[in-house]
């Protein structure tokens, strides 16, 4: 083998020699240590060049002292010069990484941090039952995760965890939700520089359709409830149980609010919900509710409303009965959703009434399920003491 053409010429100390008898690695760098000469083998020129100038640098900053690696060092040396760079200024990279140690504050192992986080919502006002809610998700992740650094964990150890992760749509999604709420409270408080979460998108779940009372079905619920067409007499429970379906039909309320609303919160212009009744556990007041809700309310007497949320569990059940219609889970409320969007084409009105985030969630499930005359229709729907407009 021709002895290479340099373009480079190695610091005393350093040789660059040919091996032509290892085809497999001819090229080789030669130096020094405590008289004895040390030698190592490459397949290619620049893999030589490489090695013979990092092996220079180093010499250069320590001395003969930079000859003395073994051989795992030499390994990790090479790997750290090539992950740099050969032209990188080792003195900038040592600061930048004196910089990431500080900012990185101490370490946190992920049981402490949920121990942290679960004590701060505490301390928010947030309910020992959304507490205990928390618990069993989080304690599958510290099977997993439970002994890492929280500043350690990625968005990979993240996917991983929830491709584990077993249930419906709706379960996985909740998990990812509530992990993401803890990382984000621990990046916001400065416990970690960065949450894993950033960029990630929550699990997708399918769209399901939702099923509604149609405009013949809910006339049959109201009027044939509201007259004595059975022979039995329109009394307080059964004037109570049609003002308590109209919250669910002509505002929106869930079942379990609707059956806790009392006189006071009923007033002229809208509803006024408390905290503790609704499920987004803060305080509403909901206006712009369609007249024919307020006339249901007024006939309905809620200065003598009575009833348990139980008991307006089973007279709604028997007011389904009576009207010869079946009962669907949440039909009233989704009902309320399709209609009233459809009848006046404000989505943004609309979940507003329904206490939704943003308008997405109510345009995406409900829109064109109901048409704009059956929506209108609905709204019309009047107790018999009063006339049905346009009838």
């Amino acid at each position: 083998m021709d002895k290479p053409r340099q373009t480079w010429s190695p610091p005393r100390g350093i040789t660059l020699v040919a091996f032509p008898t290892r085809p497999a690695q001819p090229y080789g760098v030669q130096w020094r240590v405590d008289g004895r000469r040390k030698t190592k083998t490459f397949p290619t020129r620049e893999k030589q060049i490489d090695f013979a100038k990092g092996l220079a640098g180093a010499a250069k900053e320590d001395g003969l002292a930079a000859f003395r690696l073994d051989g795992s060092e030499a390994r990790e040396w090479r790997a750290f010069r090539a992950l740099i760079g050969p032209d990188a200024d080792l003195a900038a990279v040592a600061a930048c990484w004196e910089r990431a140690k500080a900012t990185r504050g101490p370490s946190l192992l992920l049981t402490d941090a949920i121990a942290d986080y679960t004590a701060a919502k505490t301390a928010e006002g947030v309910s020992a039952a959304s507490i205990a809610h928390y618990e069993p998700i989080f304690d599958r992740l510290t099977e997993a995760l439970g002994t890492r650094d929280v500043g350690t964990i990625t968005a990979t150890d993240i996917n991983l965890w929830m491709e584990k992760q077993a249930g419906s749509h709706h379960t996985r999604r909740t998990r990812f939700a509530r992990v993401r709420a803890l990382f984000n409270w621990l990046a916001e408080t400065q416990k970690i520089e960065r949450s894993p979460f950033v960029g990630m998108k929550p699990p997708r779940v399918p769209a399901k359709e939702v099923k509604i009372l149609t405009l013949p079905q809910t006339r049959d619920l109201f009027s044939k409830n509201a007259r004595n067409e059975d022979g039995t007499p329109i009394d307080q429970t059964r004037r109570e149980t049609l003002g308590r379906l109209a919250l669910e039909q002509f505002a929106g309320l869930r079942h379990d609010t609707a059956a806790q609303i009392i006189a006071a919160e009923i007033q002229g212009d809208g509803l006024r919900i408390p905290a503790a009744k609704i499920n987004t556990a803060q305080p509403q007041f909901l206006d712009g509710l369609p007249e024919n809700l307020f006339a249901w309310l007024k006939w309905s007497r809620p200065e003598e409303w009575t009833m348990t949320r139980r008991q307006y569990a089973e007279a709604k059940a028997n007011a389904f009965i009576r009207a010869n219609v079946r009962s669907i889970h949440n039909c009233l409320r989704h009902g309320f959703a399709s209609y009233h969007v459809a009848a006046f084409k404000e989505p943004g009105k609309t979940s507003v009434i329904m206490c939704h985030t943003s308008p997405k969630l109510l345009w995406d499930v409900y829109r064109g399920i109901a048409t704009e005359a059956d929506g209108k229709a609905v709204f019309e729907i009047m107790p018999p003491s009063v006339e049905v407009p346009n009838a």
